[in-house]
């Protein structure tokens, strides 16, 4: 496949009326601006987002899932999925609302005007001041913890208000071997969720909401379901909500024919280019065990025969294969109201005038952001194994992949985008680290320089990204339509060792007081 056709494939993987990238006069451009007149005027590394886009997907996600459901649909994304006020802003100003987990990201959110009843509150072992400030702002407290419900009604009733609160239920879920955020690829992800922290352990859950109901400043108004780590296949999001439908309708029975105002059904939907999205058929664990002994063997051909074998296997483990495209936001919308909605009536749960809460990340901000990044040199070796190496300003530990996920970042060579692919090479950072960005990738002829975009990596980027090697993180430009915007300052030395305090006693004679 040529890099042109590459790069298409890149930018089709999902079907969309709105785009916020493209190639005008042979360059990349994000709305209507160059990435090189981005790399030139702010500098690389740089993270760079489309304000057009974040509109977008959020009036997608809510006529998607507002086509098949009756009641009104709320979108909350995930304030984790990207931490940037600005962005954080837009949003606010659209009238979506936020999942939030810290004290830290509910101030965050309320200071960009948010809706407070809006905002769902996750996570367990809430300190109290966290508990006061979320029902003094009047905001939804998801409860994961049976230790919660007592605090969360004292401090209600010293405010002298009615707590809003919902539980965090984990349901049993289709039994996969595939990776997730609960589960890498030897365990099955009905297992890693059921391990997982969060949420309250099934046997609580009944005797809570009796404790809820009993309680005169607390309300418990709906239930709250989180996946985690998505899965592309719509099959597994509808086996979900068959078990979550029907887990409603067993708490339902079980507290006197209780009804749901507000029922959440988290995040973890897939983005469009998603470098996640791949499935593994095989188990990790498994090809470890039987590659490991293999090669042991092969060593018995001499260095030289071994060496061309391993050259020949690793041409094919780092081969570019572009997983299958995810699911669109519509097809999300369709297959999950649809199945949800079904199984609810079944379990005896209305639906009709009930809020459909949905909690984007990845989904919501993925696409809506590149990484811009230079070349410093390209790297090559023919002995033992021919191998060539793109090394880049930016570092692994910059983006999510160098935390949460496996690096299968798009990439489009700004000034190349539809350049012939001449060669295979390893995309790496420029930290100490093996700083893996994008494993045998097909590039263009490249050299000193040259900018690269790595694709969808507008979510969990500033909110992952580690000084490692005392590295300064990254800025972060807004474009709108043809203006680019900094909305966050790249680091400095300074930032990077502001925290540090030298105590006086250790400090060189004369210095003490400096």
């Amino acid at each position: 496949m040529t890099r042109s056709a590459e790069t298409r494939q890149h930018w089709s993987a999902a079907m969309r009326d709105f785009d916020c990238l493209s190639v005008r006069d042979g360059v990349l451009h994000i709305e209507g601006v160059s990435t090189v007149d981005l790399a030139e005027r702010f500098g690389t590394p740089l993270f760079v987002f489309s304000e057009a886009q974040i509109r977008e997907n959020l009036r997608r996600f809510r006529e998607a899932f507002a086509k098949g459901w009756p009641g009104p649909i709320d979108v909350l994304p995930a304030m984790k999925a990207n931490t940037l006020l600005a962005t954080r802003q837009i949003l606010s100003n659209e009238g979506a609302g936020a999942d939030i987990y810290s004290p830290e990201e509910l101030a965050g959110v309320l200071q960009t005007g948010v809706d407070p009843e809006l905002v769902s509150v996750n996570g367990g072992g809430k300190p109290r001041d966290h508990l006061h400030n979320c029902v003094d702002a009047g905001v939804r407290i998801t409860i994961e913890d049976v230790h919660e419900i007592d605090l969360i009604q004292e401090v209600a009733a010293e405010l002298g208000k009615i707590a809003k609160v919902r539980f965090r239920v984990k349901p049993a879920l289709p039994n996969l071997w595939k990776p997730t955020d609960f589960s890498q690829m030897t365990v099955p992800i009905d297992l890693g969720v059921q391990v997982y922290k969060s949420g309250v352990p099934p046997e609580y859950l009944a005797e809570m909401g009796h404790r809820v109901f009993a309680m005169p400043n607390v309300e418990l108004v709906g239930l709250h379901f989180h996946s985690g780590r998505h899965h592309p296949s719509l099959w597994y999001w509808e086996g979900m909500m068959v078990r979550f439908a029907r887990l409603i309708g067993e708490l339902s029975k079980a507290w006197g024919g209780w009804q749901p105002s507000e029922i959440d059904i988290g995040g973890g939907m897939a983005s469009p280019r998603d470098p996640h999205n791949k499935e593994f058929p095989r188990s990790e664990f498994l090809l470890t065990a039987l590659g490991y002994p293999f090669l042991v063997g092969l060593r018995g051909l001499g260095d030289k025969a071994y060496h061309a074998l391993l050259a020949k296997i690793l041409a094919v483990l780092t081969s570019q294969n572009d997983p299958k495209a995810p699911p669109t936001i519509e097809e999300y919308g369709r297959a999950i109201t649809a199945v949800l909605r079904r199984e609810l009536k079944a379990n005896g749960v209305e639906t009709e005038g009930v809020r459909l809460q949905i909690e984007p990340g990845r989904s919501m901000y993925g696409d809506t952001g590149i990484h811009l990044a230079s070349i410093k040199t390209v790297k090559r070796q023919t002995s033992p194994i021919p191998y060539t190496w793109v090394l880049t300003d930016t570092t692994y530990f910059f983006l999510a992949g160098g935390v949460f996920e496996h690096n299968r970042h798009p990439f489009v060579f700004v000034e190349q985008p539809e350049a012939p692919a001449t060669q295979t090479a390893d995309i790496v950072g420029h930290s100490c680290y093996a700083d893996q960005i994008v494993l045998g990738a097909r590039v263009p002829d490249v050299e000193a320089g040259d900018v690269v975009a790595l694709l969808e990596t507008g979510a969990y980027q500033e909110s992952s990204a580690s000084n490692f090697n005392s590295l300064p993180r990254p800025a972060s430009v807004l474009v709108n339509g043809d203006q680019a915007e900094m909305i966050k300052r790249a680091e400095t030395i300074g930032d990077v060792y502001g925290r540090d305090v030298i105590p006086d006693r250790l400090k060189p004679a004369g210095d003490a007081a400096s």
